[in-house]
């Protein structure tokens, strides 16, 4: 079994040809699709954990030999966890490393989060996106950049305990291994869907209803829902010293407003 000084030695002289990336990411597209408990078409409507750790391993798989898994298995007592967040909106996904004070190295937990929101809402009204710098034409596609991209997360903290994508290490393994030239996504955001399909922005004035009552506000912030700041004076205090109460409205309740 390798230690982290031939892990790390073995992925830097893993470089791929871009007419290789492509043909293994479409292995692994067709490989999904094949054997996925979910994933049975590219714009696939449900997904569960199970089917994010097939696309993790089946990436290994192809572009790694199974080295990264392999690794993990025989280094940390806890297995690789994935989950699939609601909350998250922003980011595609989110590798994070907990390691309790005073616990051996090997007890360190790892955990890789996919945010379903981005990648169900954008293929519900585009048909392209991109991840990466990479044109995506499904969920599917869209899944797979952000895998690769959180799986270089992953080695990075297991070979060095910090990870950063906006660094030349990073930029320079994901783009020599996937063909990434970016590290950001253009999936939709509940920001977008609500600008492209309401007309409603951060700072517009709106208006909804609350238990038969209408209410007009300004919109502070847009996740799945909008956080709305009503003027009340028995609110708190905000630092343009007027008191708000704070309101979270389904975005298909709003609708927009004159300035109050």
């Amino acid at each position: 079994m390798m230690n982290r000084a031939q892990l790390k030695a073995s992925l830097s002289r893993n470089t791929q040809a871009q007419r290789e990336v492509r043909r293994y990411q479409r292995h692994v597209f067709e490989h999904v699709l094949l054997n996925s408990p979910n994933i049975r078409k590219p714009n696939f409507a449900q997904i569960s954990v199970a089917d994010l750790g097939h696309v993790f391993h089946a990436t290994d798989e192809f572009f790694f030999g199974g080295k990264i898994g392999s690794f993990f298995e025989h280094t940390y007592a806890s297995p690789l966890s994935f989950r699939l967040s609601k909350r998250m909106t922003i980011s595609g996904g989110m590798t994070t490393m907990v390691r309790e004070y005073g616990a051996r190295p090997s007890e360190t937990r790892f955990e890789i989060a996919v945010a379903t929101t981005p990648l169900f809402e954008t293929f519900n009204v585009d048909s392209q996106s991109t991840v990466g710098g990479l044109a995506c034409r499904s969920r599917l596609e869209a899944l797979q950049r952000i895998v690769e991209h959180e799986m270089v997360h992953l080695v990075e903290l297991m070979l060095t305990g910090d990870s950063n994508c906006q660094a030349g290490p990073f930029r320079r393994f994901v783009k020599r291994n996937f063909g990434h030239v970016e590290s950001n996504h253009e999936l939709l955001t509940p920001r977008d869907v609500a600008s492209r399909s309401l007309g409603i922005r951060c700072g517009d004035f709106v208006c909804f209803y609350r238990d038969g009552r209408r209410y007009q506000g300004l919109v502070n912030r847009i996740t799945k829902r909008a956080t709305v700041l009503v003027k009340d004076s028995s609110g708190v205090a905000y630092s343009d010293g007027v008191c708000y109460r704070k309101f979270y409205v389904p975005l298909n309740q709003l609708k927009k407003a004159s300035a109050a």
